[in-house]
Order: C-alpha cells, then structure tokens, then sequence
C-alpha cells in the first residue's frame, strides 16, 4: 500500500478522533455545568429564597410590633421594667398568630431540604433556630392549657441567621447568573 494514499486516511481518522474527544469533553462540561445550575436554582426555589423571604418578613412585622409595643424598653421582656399582663396578652397574640407560624414554616423549609445547604456542614445558625423553635412548642403549649408562667424560649432566636441567609441567598444568585451567561 502507498503511504500517500494511507497518510490522508489516518489524517482523517486522526481528525475524527480528537473531534470526538472534543465533543465528548465538551458535553461533559455542559453537563456539569447543567446539573451546577439546577442545583443552585433548587437551593434558591427551595430553600434559600423562602427562608430569605419568611425572614424579611418575619424581621419586618418584629420591627412594626416592637414599634407599637414596648418601644420604650430595649427587651420585651425587661426585669427592670416588666410587661403588663395586657401586653403578655399581646405577646402570646403576635407569637401564636404572626412569629411562630412563620419560624414554623422556616422550620419546616430546614428540616425537609437540608439537601441544599450550601456548606458541607450543618450551620450553627440553623442549629441554634431549630432548637430555638423547638424550645418554644411547650411554652405555647402551655398556653393553650391557659398557664401563662412562661412567655419565651430557651433559646433566643438566633439573629445571626438573617445575615447568613442574606450572604448564602447573594453568593447563590452570583453563581446562578455566572452559569447562566
């Protein structure tokens, strides 16, 4: 066989074979690429946008409320200049009609998508605001047994949790407009 006539087929077969390989890489680039953005579009539809969202929310009523009642005072709940019992009335209203279902359902958004945290790990943030709703279920339940000795949790809610949802919620829209072009 002449080798003039051989170089222009294995020329091409040459040519074929690293355009498959391209195109093999190419697709597996895309795909990664694909499964990165409907990862975070599920963090930011499932999870991080509805906490973000209750949050501001929640922060928002906490805000108009402390503004109405007790402004004066820099904790509801002061040992030097307690409530009344009208407005441990309208503490356990707003708790029972406003706060507590909203950290409920943020609750509930935690619990059933720790899939889509962003670490690798459990914040502590979202630790302390379970334990924190978690403290509060007997006090309310109290409450409907009409024993009104108690009015908060054991555990303060964890502020810190609004600063990291902003951050997570950020550095998630980033990314997602980063792959999406």
């Amino acid at each position: 066989m002449d080798f003039k006539f051989l170089l222009p087929i294995l020329v091409t077969i040459f040519l074929a074979f690293i355009g498959y390989i391209a195109k093999y890489v190419n697709d597996v680039h895309i795909a990664k690429r694909k499964d990165k953005l409907e990862r975070i579009n599920r963090q930011l539809k499932d999870f991080y946008g509805p906490l973000l969202s209750l949050t501001n929310s929640s922060n928002s009523a906490w805000q108009k409320f402390r503004l109405a009642y007790r402004s004066d005072v820099s904790a509801y709940f002061n040992d030097k200049n307690p409530p009344s019992e009208l407005e441990k009335e309208t503490w356990r209203l707003w708790i029972l009609t406003v706060f507590f279902p909203i950290i409920e359902r943020k609750y509930d958004i935690i619990i059933s998508n720790t899939d889509l945290i962003e670490e690798d790990f459990f914040p502590e943030c979202l630790k302390d605001f379970c334990a924190h709703v978690n403290t509060y279920r007997p006090v309310i339940e109290r409450w409907k047994k009409n024993d009104f000795t108690e009015h908060v949790s054991l555990i303060n809610y964890p502020v810190e949790i609004n600063e990291y949802l902003i951050d997570s919620f950020n550095k998630l829209k980033k990314k997602q407009k980063r792959l999406i072009g």
